[in-house]
Parts: structure tokens; C-alpha cells; sequence
């Protein structure tokens, strides 16, 4: 199965407590806390409605339907060869009100045929051997409707879903769940473009919302886990680490004016070695849970204070402004 990619890269919440610090100007205090957790804590509102809607699917897709087996049958109208056996277009009905009409071969649905439930499903499309598969359609219930491949009465391969209130999905099924690459859109107009599994977001993704901020990173059950980018419509950016949908480990943040915070965080609060880049003024210091704890003299005072997991990212905190907007793809 062939698949269509998409493309790649999330944002930042900052408690930071720097009134205190009469070293920082006041407009650099004000943007520092402008990082507070407002646009983030509405990217998981956002999220609320994607866990609830992404687990859907058409009925019957998760296991056998009740086709051909099972039901008692009721009558057959149609073609039959010299021995009695259903050899072309037919129509067979079952007790329960289900009804086939297509074609058999060696009394077995066999080729293009229509399947009405009776509970008022319908599936159109290719059969072998009595169950579906192939391309087919499956209108569930007035409430979606499923175009796409199937394999042993189950989706798999491409498809594509439309829900009754207007949210739809287009990529790749497997085993009758989102499995691959996939769009999902919601009626709202957000989106999400990435990897699935098992009818979650697993691997890398885009995540569109509705006022222009887009996030680009991985996720993991759902929930975004690994490295990952946050663009805003003002023009403001994250770039970095975060661990079960909280920032956690190294990041950037860009304002505007270029201007930038470079350093680590825990639980969403900046934590660790950070440094404040405001024009051409620097500032140095180690954070604790948000808080400002110490403010170092000067870089190689900074430098001597990382720890071994920060030691890592060295290289980063020596950018220049060039080489972090080159990073952050800023003009």
C-alpha cells in the first residue's frame, strides 16, 4: 500500500517570577511572562476533542459482519446452473430482513453486490468468497459513510470516512483502524496530518488550529511526547522536548524582535541552565520549578554549572542570533 506523506516540527509555558530582578529591564520581564501557559493550556482543550472523535469508525470495522453467515435464509431469486448451485446475479434474503443482490459463484457472493443490513447499514462494493473485499462503500446508519478498501470484512489499506456532522478522514486503515498515514478534519476545521496506529496519533504529526497555530512534532498515544515545534499567528515559536504533553527537557522560545529564551524545563516550568537573549543583551541564569534561582556573572561562570544532561547541548547555547534563527527558520 502505497502512502502519502506529509511534512514535519510546538510551544511554551513559563512561570517566571522576575520582578525581583532589577537586572532584567521591565519590558523584558513582561516578555517573559507573556510564555505563561495561556496558548499552550488551549492546545489541550484543542486535544479533548481529538481523543474523543479519532477512535470512531463505520460500524463493523473492527470485526466480522454478519454477511452471509449465520442467518437463517429466507429466499433466493435469481440464477442457478443445472445442479441447483447460484451462478450469476441473484437475490438472496435472510430472516432478519438482511438482503443481498449481485453476483454469485458456486453459491457464493463473488464479485460486485450490495448488502442491506437490517438494521439499515448498507454496504456496495466487491465480495470474494462471501465477505467483503476489495473497494467498497458503507453507509452506517445515516451517521458515516466509509469509501475505501477492504480485506476479510474489515478496512484496510486506503479509505476514506465522512461523519454526519461534517468531520472526515482520508489515509490508510489497517485491520479496520487508522493505521499509517492519515488527514483528519474536524468540523471545526482543525486538522491533523501524520502517523496512526491502532486508530490513535503515534509517530510524527501536524496539528493545524483554527487561529492559525500549527504544531509539528511527534506524538505517542495520543499525546505529544518527543520533539516537537509550536508556531503562533503572532509570529512567536517553540522549538524543543517535551514529555507526556508537557515541556520537558531542552527548548527555544522566539518573540518578535528577536528576541529568545534558550534552556531547559520540567513539567512545563523552565528548570535548569537558561539563557535570555534580548537584542544584543544576555542574560545567564539557573531555574528551579519556574523561578530564577541563581543569575550567573558571565558565560563561562554559566558554562561551569551545567550538568551532565545539559553538557550535551553546549554547542546551543553558544549560537549567535544568525545561527538560532537558520535553526528556527526565521527571516
Amino acid at each position: 500500500m502505497n502512502n502519502n506523506v506529509i511534512k514535519s516540527k510546538k510551544e511554551i509555558d513559563v512561570n517566571s517570577h522576575l520582578i525581583s530582578l532589577n537586572d532584567f529591564s521591565s519590558s523584558s520581564q513582561k516578555e517573559i511572562k507573556s510564555i505563561n501557559s495561556t496558548n499552550f493550556l488551549l492546545l489541550y482543550q484543542d486535544k479533548d476533542s481529538f481523543n474523543k472523535n479519532t477512535e470512531r469508525s463505520s460500524k463493523r470495522t473492527n470485526g466480522q459482519s454478519k454477511s452471509f453467515t449465520g442467518i437463517q435464509s429466507l429466499s433466493f431469486i435469481g440464477k442457478k446452473d443445472k445442479a441447483g448451485n447460484k451462478n450469476g446475479f441473484g437475490i438472496q434474503k435472510w430472516k432478519d430482513g438482511s438482503t443481498y443482490e449481485g453476483n454469485f459463484i458456486n453459491n457464493k457472493a463473488e464479485g460486485w453486490g450490495r448488502f442491506y443490513y437490517s438494521d439499515g447499514d448498507i454496504y456496495k462494493g466487491s465480495f470474494e468468497n462471501d465477505i467483503t473485499k476489495g473497494y467498497g462503500e458503507y453507509y452506517h446508519n445515516r451517521e458515516v459513510i466509509y469509501y475505501g478498501y477492504w480485506l476479510d470484512e474489515v478496512q484496510f489499506g486506503i479509505g476514506y470516512e465522512i461523519w454526519v456532522e461534517s468531520s472526515k478522514y482520508f489515509g490508510n486503515y489497517k485491520n479496520g483502524k487508522k493505521d499509517g498515514i492519515g488527514t483528519y478534519i474536524w468540523e471545526d476545521k482543525t486538522r491533523y496530518e501524520g502517523e496512526w496506529k491502532d486508530n490513535i496519533r503515534e509517530g510524527f504529526g501536524i496539528y493545524y488550529f483554527k487561529k492559525g497555530r500549527i504544531y509539528k512534532g511527534e506524538f505517542k498515544n495520543n499525546i505529544i511526547n518527543g520533539y516537537g515545534e509550536f508556531l503562533l499567528a503572532t509570529g512567536k515559536k517553540y522549538y524543543g522536548f517535551y514529555k507526556n504533553g508537557k515541556k520537558d527537557g531542552f527548548g527555544i522560545y522566539y518573540w518578535p524582535g528577536d528576541k529568545f529564551y534558550i534552556g531547559f524545563f520540567k513539567e512545563d516550568k523552565q528548570h535548569g541552565i537558561g539563557k535570555y537573549i534580548n537584542l544584543n543583551q544576555i542574560k545567564y541564569c539557573r531555574w528551579k520549578n519556574g523561578k530564577i534561582e541563581k543569575i550567573f556573572l558571565n558565560e563561562d561562570q554559566f558554562f561551569n554549572y551545567f550538568v551532565p544532561n545539559e553538557k550535551i547541548f553546549s554547542k546551543n547555547f553558544k549560537w549567535d542570533i544568525k545561527q538560532i534563527k537558520e535553526f528556527m527558520e526565521i527571516k
